[in-house]
């Protein structure tokens, strides 16, 4: 979709929080306003274990980040790491019903739709759908079959989940600092995203971003996300 002309970004890590306020300007490059980083404290391998303290470092990289640019975060992105994140590859199939058998927008929502059907434990939640390819008729693989011809569509997706209580428990503490919670995205996949070009997704590569208490590894391929995890890092003598 349209990125907000200016936005708002919080990484809540083990060993330090980092707020980031940017803009994104006409040509669509990012130019970074404000930055706030502060140690973390009250993390544990990507979960909260102290709501206070978590909050208070929460708090403070905000407040940094607002004064060095002089803008409010009243929302941001915050990611979301910890070996209670799961992610499954799916499929989902929708048929094209009408006359011209065009694939419309509606299509490739329903057929994304579908492929979150799985059953998902009362304890967890889906926290990101990220579309792979879609399918044209059991044949083609397609980027973006909007507007092209066929009669089943199926879409493949890489689906995350993630513990409902560390979730509940990060968003607490996020909003209980002043910030609305925009969106949860799975680190692994935040790091390919922002150091990957298209290419190297197109033609495959394993990202794996070591922080203080957890590895996020995603791996890309066919220009999306194949497989993603955060491994608990054991510190050995």
């Amino acid at each position: 979709g349209q990125m907000p002309k200016n936005f708002q970004v919080i990484d809540v890590g083990m060993s330090k929080v980092c707020s980031i306020i940017a803009e994104i300007d006409e040509a669509g490059m990012m130019r970074v306003l404000g930055v706030g980083v502060v140690p973390s404290k009250g993390m544990q391998k990507g979960i909260v274990v102290d709501i206070d303290r978590a909050r208070r470092s929460i708090q403070e990289s905000v407040r940094m980040a607002q004064s060095t640019s002089g803008i409010e975060m009243k929302s941001a992105f915050v990611s979301i790491t910890g070996r209670h994140l799961r992610s499954v590859n799916n499929r989902g199939t929708v048929g094209i019903f009408r006359r011209s058998r065009l694939v419309s927008p509606g299509d490739v929502r329903k057929a994304v739709a579908e492929s979150t059907s799985i059953t998902i434990p009362s304890d967890r939640r889906l926290v990101r759908i990220i579309p792979r390819y879609y399918i044209l008729d059991g044949q083609v693989e397609v980027k973006d079959p909007v507007g092209m011809h066929g009669f089943r569509l199926d879409a493949d997706t890489h689906l995350v989940t993630a513990s409902a209580t560390a979730i509940r428990n990060l968003v607490d503490c996020v909003r209980s600092a002043g910030v609305e919670v925009e969106d949860l995205i799975p680190g692994a996949v935040a790091a390919g995203e922002a150091i990957l070009n298209e290419e190297e997704k197109e033609l495959g590569a394993f990202v794996a971003d070591i922080g203080g208490g957890t590895a996020d590894i995603a791996l890309f391929k066919q220009g999306g996300v194949w497989h993603s995890a955060a491994l608990p890092i054991v510190a050995t003598r």
